[in-house]
């Protein structure tokens, strides 16, 4: 082998020499030049297939920059916006830690406001959210946020009718406070490196204190406070916050002593509190005693989990096409399956995805055109060379769009094929189309979830993601589900169907693809819905009018309405439900309040359509029922009967899965049974013809110590004999010294002939002594491969058999 002996030998870097740079030296700068270059342009280099120019690659990489700035910018609104109450809540409770005055017993401690912020298990994914916690807090006014609880609202209220106090915040790791000294030096650190206008540093003149004291943070403060002396009376005691961001890992004893100093100089110091917890609020009792824990004034936050923020981050980037690059099914179905079974990580979600644009634009030449302002007068349409249009001419897309045109213009769909002036003309208008195609996918999407959402029969609840992943497939027009809404929303009675068309119809009027037009001409597909769910209201609320206001009948009928959902659901998804449960459903959600007995149902009154107006009724609800229909196969079709969609749609899995999903034991054991696939040496390829030869052949002497012992290993049973396994690794050894024994020349082997027989005897000696393998060493390179292969986890020592080991791995690659 060459020279490879152990895996556990230094390494050591030798630098080149110096000589011949003078030679060299135009060489070396052009050479530092291209370098440069290359990381100038994060590593994004000409494609030679296309012949593409140096315009399409900074085309390209502008495009990645642009893209991947967007959808890190709408993931951390998305982050914001789910977390905007709790938030809000935190906030109002830090700025009120000390406004109210205790008026009840007097005790002989203050208790220190303690916020416990309940933020998930993946803990790697706390950075970025107690970041936003301590902007939060550090900012002058409160994040907008929906309603508040009434302690929240009265909290609130004192806050605003004065002015807010500031707040200075620090965030303590565990790394970073192994004990209770490096504890103190780290707040104490942090809170003076602020840079507070006006504050003093607390250490120039006077008595010298250590850094850890908290003398040093006592007087700091008290200068912050002078500095505020021309502010309100509320500013002038601005509140100091401590975030512990993970408290499990800390150590229990230091903060015991942590939070007992920072109590015991609360009457001088405003400390507020915020512990995060990664598990449950055990973890807080578990670690502090009653003493410590009876001076902490606690108050829970309930962050949101991380499956509810992975789906708003899908729906805000994909659902409703906020960006140019979108993702397919199978990459986006590894996203989520590595998500839910590995980690839990937002963070580690938004890093495959990363790589997911980054190799779209890297290595596609015709991502130059994924850009969602493209038109006619785009400077890419013109850098598009004769190999972009034999890359746009074989996608699947374009050749079905072509197959499309032979029936109905034949003579545009040779243009497409022979004429590339023609195709860059086109190629905005198909771009467009997806476009639009994009949009109204978004709002149809939101009226099956919002059609969804109208009926309270669990069984009908599918997540938002799940209905998207369909709908990606294409599996979603074909469904059973939307037949089977389409059937609940035949069965509403007179008064439900009145309320859910009224809210369709104002569901269309809040989407932003319905705002008024200037002109008719400027209208889209979605305005010409809009007015014929406005047409339909207003028929409905025509007939509803014309009929008289004492005709009601008992609505016995809802009996009758549960048994056809009962008839229709059997076949929902394959399953089977109990007609005493779907009878106990209400089928509208509006109806859940009140009385659900058999008594109540019968008593419930709806209006009645009288026999006249009956035929009309039943005609509008079968419109209704097939605009339903016609809105979800119309805007609902699959992304793949677009043409081009290949341009804006990533579907590789394969480098995803090799990227993300790294298999160490085939690895491992490919290095070991093949070692000339990693190791650039002529030593271990086998020789020429070895594919006919038997195993024991395959195993070459040259190669490395654990690649024999391994090969001998496959061979084995359940239980390895370590002398036998011993013996066969030194009879390979053995047979590779005497294949590389040299053969003396002819003149020599003549010359040594007319010598004596004595000398013939000693020289014999001696070559058999050469040969001849020192035991010791092969014994010490066997117990080195065992103990490696133990290492990697291939074996383990038995007690059943002293002289054996257990194989613990099967099967070979």
């Amino acid at each position: 082998m060459d020279e490879f002996d152990s895996l556990t030998d230094g390494v050591f870097f030798v630098p080149p020499s110096t000589a011949g740079k003078i030679a060299g030296k135009s060489k070396t700068k052009s050479g530092k030049a291209a370098q440069l270059e290359h990381f100038k342009l994060d590593g994004f280099q000409q494609l030679k297939d296309v012949s593409e120019p140096i315009e399409a690659m900074e085309i390209r990489h502008a495009l990645f920059n642009r893209e991947w700035e967007l959808m890190t910018g709408r993931i951390e609104n998305v982050m914001r916006n789910m977390n905007t109450m709790v938030l809000s809540a935190i906030y109002n409770f830090v700025h009120n830690a000390y406004s109210r005055q205790y008026s009840n017993a007097v005790m002989p401690f203050l208790e220190l406001p303690t916020g416990l912020i309940f933020a998930g298990i993946n803990v790697p994914d706390h950075d970025l959210l107690f970041q936003q916690i301590a902007q939060t807090i550090s900012s002058s006014t409160p994040p907008s946020s929906g309603p508040l609880e009434a302690d929240d609202m009265e909290q609130d209220h004192n806050t605003t009718t004065s002015a807010r106090s500031a707040s200075h915040v620090v965030i303590l790791q565990s790394k970073d406070c192994t004990n209770l000294k490096s504890a103190q030096k780290s707040m104490i650190e942090q809170f003076l490196g602020l840079g507070i206008a006006g504050a003093t540093n607390p250490l120039e003149g006077g008595t010298r204190l250590q850094n850890y004291d908290m003398l040093v943070l006592e007087r700091w403060y008290q200068s912050l406070c002078e500095s505020n002396d021309g502010a309100s009376e509320e500013r002038k005691q601005p509140t100091l916050v401590v975030i512990l961001q993970d408290f499990e890992s800390f150590d229990y004893d230091t903060l015991q002593d942590f939070i007992t100093i920072c109590s015991n100089y609360q009457d001088r110091i405003p400390f507020v509190l915020l512990m995060g917890l990664a598990t449950s609020i055990d973890a807080l009792h578990q670690g502090l005693p009653k003493a410590v824990l009876s001076r902490l004034q606690t108050r829970k936050f309930q962050m949101q989990q991380s499956s509810e923020c992975l789906t708003a981050i899908i729906e805000d980037l994909f659902i409703h096409a906020n960006v140019g690059l979108m993702v397919g099914s199978l990459p986006l179905k590894q996203l989520i399956d590595q998500f839910i079974h590995y980690n839990f990580s937002v963070g580690g979600f938004i890093s495959n995805l990363k790589y997911i644009v980054m190799h779209h634009f890297y290595a596609n030449p015709l991502s130059i055109l994924c850009d969602r302002s493209l038109t006619a007068q785009s400077k890419a349409l013109d850098l598009l060379t004769t190999g972009h249009f034999d890359h746009l001419r074989m996608l699947p897309s374009f050749q079905q769009y072509v197959e499309g045109k032979l029936e109905s213009d034949p003579q545009e769909a040779e243009m497409l094929i022979l004429d590339d002036e023609f195709l860059v003309q086109q190629i905005p208008d198909l771009v467009q189309g997806l476009r639009e195609y994009h949009q109204n996918f978004g709002m149809i999407f939101d009226f099956l979830w919002f059609l969804q959402t109208r009926f309270s029969i669990s069984l009908l609840k599918k997540p938002k993601r799940a209905l998207y992943f369909m709908a990606l497939e294409g599996s979603l027009i074909n469904s059973s589900h939307i037949p089977f809404l389409q059937s609940l929303v035949r069965k509403l009675d007179s008064n439900n169907m009145m309320i859910f068309v009224e809210d369709w119809l104002r569901l269309f009027k809040e989407s932003p693809q319905c705002v008024p037009k200037q002109s008719t001409a400027l209208e889209n597909a979605m305005d010409r819905e809009l007015v014929v769910v406005q047409s339909i209201r207003d028929r409905m609320t025509a007939l509803l009018d014309n009929v008289s206001e004492d005709s009601v009948t008992s609505s016995s009928e809802t009996e009758d309405i549960g048994e056809d959902i009962d008839k229709s659901s059997k076949t929902l998804d394959g399953g089977f439900v109990k007609k005493r449960k779907l009878v106990s459903l209400n089928v509208y959600a509006h109806e859940t309040d009140g009385r659900q007995t058999r008594i109540a149902k019968k008593t419930r009154e709806t209006t009645r359509i009288p026999k006249g107006a009956l035929g009309a009724y039943t005609l509008l609800v079968k419109e209704i029922d097939e605009t339903i229909s016609r809105l979800f196969r119309t805007y609902l079709v699959c992304h793949t009967s677009m043409p081009l969609n290949e341009i804006y749609y990533y579907s590789q899995i394969a480098i995803q899965q090799k990227a993300f999903l790294p298999q160490p034991r085939a690895s491992v054991q490919t290095a070991l049974g093949q070692p000339e696939v990693y190791l650039n040496c002529d030593c271990c390829r086998p020789p020429s013809g070895s594919a006919d030869q038997s195993l024991a052949d395959m195993v070459l002497p040259t190669q490395h110590d654990t690649c024999i012992l391994y090969k001998l290993y496959v061979e084995c049973g359940r239980m390895i004999n370590m002398y036998d396994w011993f013996t066969a690794f030194g009879m390979i050894l053995e047979r590779g010294e005497q294949s590389t024994g040299v053969e003396e020349p002819p003149a020599k082997k003549r010359a040594g002939a007319k010598g004596s027989r004595v000398g013939s005897k000693a020289r014999t000696k001696e070559n058999a002594n050469t040969n001849k393998l020192d035991q010791k060493d092969v014994q010490a390179r066997f117990i080195s491969g065992v103990a490696e292969l133990q290492f990697m986890g291939f074996i383990k020592s038995t007690t059943r058999k002293t002289d054996h080991v257990m194989r613990l791995t099967w099967g070979n690659i």
